[in-house]
């Protein structure tokens, strides 16, 4: 690469292939697993793709943009290396789409659009942000046909353009169920790592200090954001935990099953209470802290939430004072969570 941003052009012609085979309809789940493998070998295949895929989208969505766009590529492609290249390559519309055939004109296709990705104009699009209040809990039905379920206490923004659909999370529990789309990779941006998605369901919890991904269907890559090619591959059953100190990702496998949240019960294996009450939290308005030691009490058990009304969130409190050694004491609009 000759700068982080720029993918070579022998790099960008495998993306572009990538980017058109898996364009259409009869793109298989392991078509997606052999680019998976092709992601992982570098950095710069997954910098590549995103271009490639991005222009694919737009290009699919204005002919008049594509028609000017491979009229720069074949022009700016016009070296002896392509000049002796005269490919012409046809991609099958979606469903519904209007329907168009490159004409290499002295290039490959791969090169048509590698060249157009570094040309193609940015495109415009907008952000929308959603926040719910503890005990709130909202379903968002995207444009493209996906589908957020937010719990309480939750704050995201939600980015829908040609080239990606982007959802930026902020002390938030959501569920994911993503329309299919493999012209345009659907990310999720959660603390210190990223959740990349092909069709899939799954549940996200950021926490205070960890981020955990739950799979109930599909397949989703999670990685850093300041180091991609430290990641790992999720299918149905697996979760996968990154402390926001060390970054490590532990990987388990558990019974797939819906968010407990939305079912109205939380379960838990051994976890902190300080984890349990972050849960609690956003589930009614009135705050709940675990005070000193009580914090590090670990608690394995099934949580059933009584509704979100305070008489609820009583009965809730006392099952953890049956379970653990502590008291609950109402101070300053607070429920406090002292050891015993």
């Amino acid at each position: 690469m000759t700068r982080r941003d720029e993918p070579s052009p022998s790099v960008m012609e495998q993306a572009s292939a990538w980017a058109v085979r898996l364009a259409g309809d009869e793109a298989t789940e392991a078509d997606f697993l052999a680019l998976e493998a092709w992601l992982a070998v570098s950095p710069d295949h997954a910098e590549a793709y995103t271009r490639a895929e991005g222009l694919l989208a737009a290009l699919d969505d204005d002919r008049a943009a594509l028609d000017a766009a491979l009229t720069r590529a074949a022009a700016a492609a016009a070296t002896p290396e392509t000049a002796s290249a005269r490919r012409v390559a046809s991609r099958k519309p979606a469903q519904g789409a209007r329907p168009w055939r490159w004409v290499g004109g002295g290039i490959s296709i791969a090169a048509a659009v590698a060249v157009a990705v570094l040309l193609a104009p940015s495109l415009g699009s907008h952000t929308d942000v959603y926040v719910t209040a503890p005990g709130e809990q909202r379903t968002l039905t995207l444009a493209d046909g996906s589908t957020i379920f937010m719990n309480g206490g939750s704050r995201l923004s939600v980015r829908l353009d040609r080239r990606e659909r982007r959802v930026e999370m902020a002390s938030a529990e959501a569920a994911f169920d993503v329309a299919h789309d493999p012209r345009r990779p659907f990310r999720v941006t959660v603390g210190e790592s990223r959740v990349e998605v092909l069709g899939t369901a799954f549940d996200i919890r950021q926490g205070q200090d960890e981020t955990r991904v739950a799979v109930t269907r599909g397949v989703v890559r999670v990685s850093d954001l300041a180091n991609p090619a430290h990641n790992v591959r999720l299918t149905r059953g697996q979760t996968v935990e990154r402390g926001d100190d060390d970054g490590v990702l532990q990987v388990e496998t558990v019974a797939p099953e819906t968010a407990g949240w939305r079912t109205g019960r939380l379960v838990y294996d051994n976890r902190p209470l300080s984890e349990v009450v972050a849960d609690l939290n956003r589930a009614w308005p009135m705050p709940i802290r675990a005070v000193g030691t009580a914090a590090d009490l670990r608690f394995t058990g099934v949580l059933a939430l009584d509704g979100q009304a305070p008489e609820g969130q009583a009965a809730t409190i006392r099952r953890l004072e049956a379970f653990l050694p502590v008291t609950a004491v109402q101070r300053d609009g607070t429920i406090e969570l002292r050891p015993r």
